[in-house]
């Protein structure tokens, strides 16, 4: 099969489309399984103002920020992620004790400036807006565990999301100079994608501890009364073009046929494979399906 992150033209117009069948399967799949574990799911808005942007910890201006503004409206931008919406959401907010930790979770669209000139980058790997599902969670601080046994939390439900759509992929615990700003510690996830011969991010989650909350003023009293801030924390369930990209060339066949993960089909009618048509998707065998060296 071709690399799907640089399908072009009208001769993948079918396979686009199943394509856009299996992303709402994903957003599905992906919600569901979090409302199972306690997420509490929200709507958020694409606008978001540039001070609560700044306040989760990306920079709205310079060369080199990511964030688009809106025209003839230095104030307003277009939000890279549903953290920055929830962040928002919670601004100058104070709980209880009992009421953490808080547990939300959001489907958005997620703008970026983000350019390159790799020809593996090229298509569905990186683009200027797709759809994300995003975990953001809010503790307390008492222990100073509270937020690090949420951010493990969400980890572990990246790995069983990732494992369940049986895709290979990679832990990362990122260093130091990779974390950025508000990042107390950071883990990414890198799947494998046959089509580019490469690992590409699909996730990453991470414990900001109090950076945000300072900056938002989000906050809670502990049994003794005393307002403290709290800590947030964030990881990605599913982005979608990357997954997409790694589920259909994981799962092709050598007829060029996509086999739907078993825990998507329910979302897709019980569809268990896609066939594109061969008048109107040409398709080339990859025959090397996992990470070199590993035999499945």
């Amino acid at each position: 099969m071709e690399n799907l992150g640089n399908l072009t033209g009208p001769r993948s117009y079918y396979l686009r489309g199943a394509l856009a069948d299996l992303e709402q399967a994903l957003i599905r799949y992906t919600v569901s399984s979090l409302l199972k574990r306690g997420f509490v799911l929200m709507s958020v808005p694409d606008l978001l103002y540039s001070h609560i942007i700044e306040g989760c910890g990306m920079s709205t201006r310079g060369q080199r920020t990511q964030v688009y503004h809106i025209a003839d409206s230095e104030d307003v931008c277009l939000s890279g992620t549903a953290e920055m919406a929830i962040g928002g959401y919670l601004k100058n907010r104070e709980f209880s004790l009992k009421e953490l930790p808080l547990k939300l979770a959001a489907v958005s669209r997620c703008y970026r400036a983000e350019t390159s000139s790799l020809r593996e980058e090229k298509g569905i790997y990186r683009v200027h807006g797709f759809t994300k599902v995003e975990m953001f969670g809010v503790t307390a601080a008492e222990s100073k565990e509270e937020s690090h046994q949420l951010y493990s939390e969400m980890t572990e439900i990246q790995k069983e999301l990732f494992s369940s759509l049986a895709i290979h992929f990679q832990i990362l615990d990122m260093p130091l100079h990779e974390l950025g700003a508000p990042a107390y510690t950071k883990t990414d996830m890198e799947a494998w994608m046959p089509g580019r011969g490469a690992y590409g991010e699909i996730s990453s989650a991470s414990n900001c501890t109090d950076y945000q909350s300072c900056r938002l003023n989000i906050s809670y009293r502990n049994k003794e009364g005393v307002q403290k801030l709290a800590h947030t924390v964030n990881g990605t369930a599913c982005a979608i073009p990357r997954s997409l990209i790694a589920i259909c060339e994981t799962h092709q066949t050598e007829e060029g046929h996509i086999r739907i993960p078993p825990v998507l089909r329910p979302y897709m009618s019980g569809l268990e494979t896609i066939i594109p048509s061969a008048s109107q998707c040409q398709m080339s065998w990859i025959k090397q399906k996992t990470y070199p060296g590993k035999i499945r």
